[in-house]
């Protein structure tokens, strides 16, 4: 075929699509992975339109075509604030797609960070003082925007989470809890009882840095202490306490940087981020930082032991210190579908 008769069946075929129906063009395009999003925006507003909508992701959903996408929190010498970034597939690796600079005049230190659907939720810490803030970042567009004030202010260590559609928190170095109603956009006190560290909702269970099994029905965390690393799960219904998952050693380095655990599927597996220095034939490079994820399965084989099965694990983004300052700190992670 001539360029000559491409130049000339190009409108035509645009024109074919242009005269579908706004629900059959949609549901086309919900078939699309988002990654090709950015660049099919460019084609016609029509596009740019039907890819910036709330019916688009409502279409994926009930599809079954969300992706999971993963979002990391990074720290540089040479940048006064965090930087958010997209881990973006492209062919066989993934590279680190910069978002917009945090709008706000100062990012809050050691917030509480939780994910649902396709937003991510910056929660209390500290803004010189206890902050009562919640700041989101909604991943299609990649836009921030701020919740009204919590009624209390909340430091480091708060508990949160979605349960029913609605946000529970509790903690952050103050005992009372309060939830917030998304269709109201009001937050109302309310009590929640705390379990082997763990706040217990009718509905279902979270804390920060720990996720619920739901196939074991079991409580999974992170745990660093004197200079180890591993997995540790509880079961809420006896008082055995945190004891650790079997079958990971030498999974995790002795000391991470950053050690984090995610739910990606709802409760039946559990992915494990940290961080650390780069080796090679047994030799540490300190000039380079690697960024690791791994992604647990678990097997209850008595009431007192459960194991851990890695499904893979590999290096996400390997970075070099001098680029940056000399100093990378990957403060947060987050998943969402998309």
């Amino acid at each position: 075929m001539t360029e000559e008769m491409k130049s000339s069946e190009s409108p035509q075929t645009l024109s074919s699509f242009w005269s579908l129906p706004n629900d059959v063009a949609l549901n086309i395009l919900a078939r699309i992975s988002i990654i090709h999003h950015p660049s099919l925006s460019l084609v016609s507003k029509r596009f740019r339109s039907i890819l910036s909508s709330r019916d688009l992701d409502a279409t994926r959903t009930l599809m079954r075509k969300t992706e999971k996408h993963i979002y990391l929190c990074l720290k540089f010498r040479l940048h006064a604030k965090p930087r958010w970034f997209a881990l973006i597939p492209s062919g066989p690796d993934q590279k680190l797609k910069p978002l917009p600079s945090f709008p706000y005049k100062h990012y809050p230190v050691s917030p509480t960070v939780i994910s649902t659907s396709s937003e991510i939720y910056l929660i209390g810490g500290y803004l010189n003082l206890k902050s009562r803030r919640v700041f989101v970042l909604d991943c299609r567009c990649h836009q921030w925007r701020r919740l009204p004030e919590m009624r209390v202010r909340r430091g480091r260590y708060t508990a949160a989470g979605w349960i029913h559609g609605k946000l529970y928190v509790l903690g952050g170095c103050e005992s009372s809890g309060e939830v917030y109603d998304p269709k109201t956009g009001t937050w109302e006190p309310h009590m929640m009882s705390i379990q082997n560290g763990v706040v217990v909702e009718n509905f279902g269970y979270f804390t920060t840095n720990t996720c619920f099994i739901a196939e074991e029905k079991i409580l999974c965390r992170a745990v660093k202490n004197l200079g180890s690393s591993f997995l540790a799960w509880c079961n809420l219904e006896d008082k055995m306490g945190w004891r650790q998952v079997k079958g990971l050693e030498g999974l995790l380095p002795e000391s991470p940087d950053f050690l984090s655990v995610a739910s990606p599927d709802g409760g039946s597996r559990l992915a494990v981020w940290w961080v650390s220095y780069r080796k090679e034939d047994d030799r540490v490079l300190v000039s380079e930082i690697e960024i690791w994820c791994a992604e647990i399965s678990f097997q209850r084989r008595s009431r007192e032991e459960v194991y851990g099965v890695r499904e893979w694990s590999k290096v996400l983004h390997t970075m070099n210190r001098s680029e940056t300052g000399g100093v990378i700190s990957l403060l947060s992670s987050a998943i969402v579908n998309l």
